[in-house]
């Protein structure tokens, strides 16, 4: 039997994973839109059919290769499905969380599942660091994307404007740093300009799945106000943008910048598109945006001392 190349398995897995995102936050706004349904939801069987792609390449691909990091990428998949009774027996000790508390993200067996997703996707960048220019630049733009979004996902309880701001305006600062974290990274990853704004697209075609407002009757959700859609994309893709053309910049300086645009735009405007309960006043405004730069610029100087290249370059 022919061998599969292991970038071809690595394609093919980043494709998998990132579907498995994709369809996880189409099942978050299914849950928000028409509440707890089926197990063979639509959204479901997406994820539970991204996964065991995944799962089934990761181990034909050490089972071929019996390389150490095909071992520990098979077993890292692993613990995604394995979540699955995990989560199932968290809910009978403990109930099953609503939208209410910051543990539908939190609860542990959650965490696992997307910390697994993260690990995954790190270990795949050094097989494709092999792969050619054109292919890193997509590939790597859809992986850095997946990460994005995950990592912005695990932070959404300290979201601002969110249902929970657990933080208050000051967790713009941690949204900031983990958005900008992630595209600083992608830049020094993906081998070519444009690489923060390529990523941010990618993150987006995701993210805009979840943008409809509409709650099904009976859902339980502290009640709060955000931004509209298209200011939340602008903002991010002007942050986006402005990493970018200043990529000559030391990364603290570029990432303030982009926190700055971010932040400014965000909650510069988004107050004008309140419900009048929920307007912010401009001190809460201004604590934002200070947070963000503040975030954005200790994230770039942490990112700048990380061995990033040796972690994900296969060096």
């Amino acid at each position: 039997m022919k061998k599969i190349s292991s970038i071809i398995l690595a394609r093919a897995i980043a494709i998998a994973l990132f579907t498995a995102v994709l369809a996880g936050t189409w099942d978050a706004w299914w849950h928000g839109v028409l509440g707890r349904e089926s197990f063979w939801s639509p959204p479901h069987l997406l994820l539970y059919f991204s996964v065991i792609v995944a799962v089934c390449l990761g181990l034909y691909g050490y089972f071929q290769s019996k390389e150490k990091r095909w071992r520990n990428l098979a077993l890292i998949l692993l613990l995604i499905p394995l979540s699955g009774p995990f989560d199932e027996l968290w809910h009978r000790m403990f109930g099953v969380e609503d939208l209410s508390s910051p543990l539908i993200i939190w609860s542990p067996p959650h965490l696992v599942i997307i910390f697994s997703i993260i690990a995954s996707m790190v270990l795949l960048l050094p097989v494709l660091r092999k792969d050619s220019k054109e292919m890193q630049i997509l590939f790597g733009s859809m992986v850095f994307a997946a990460l994005h979004n995950l990592i912005l996902f695990v932070l959404t309880p300290l979201e601002a404007e969110g249902a929970w701001h657990l933080l208050g305006f000051a967790g713009a600062g941690l949204i900031s740093a983990g958005m900008f974290g992630i595209l600083l990274l992608a830049q020094r990853w993906i081998p070519t300009k444009g690489a923060a704004v390529f990523t941010s697209a990618f993150a987006l075609m995701v993210t805009a799945i979840g943008f409809n407002e509409k709650i099904a009757e009976g859902i339980k959700i502290l009640p709060h106000e955000h931004a509209p859609p298209f200011l939340m994309i602008f903002s991010m893709l002007a942050g986006a943008v402005a990493l970018d053309l200043l990529s000559s910049k030391k990364p603290w300086l570029r990432s303030a910048v982009a926190g700055f645009l971010w932040a400014g735009i965000l909650y510069g405007f988004a107050w004008m598109f309140f419900k009048p309960a929920f307007v912010y006043s401009m001190r809460e405004g201004i604590i934002a945006i200070i947070s963000s730069i503040v975030g954005a610029a200790l994230i770039g100087l942490i990112v700048s001392k990380i061995n990033f290249e040796r972690l994900t370059n296969g060096n």
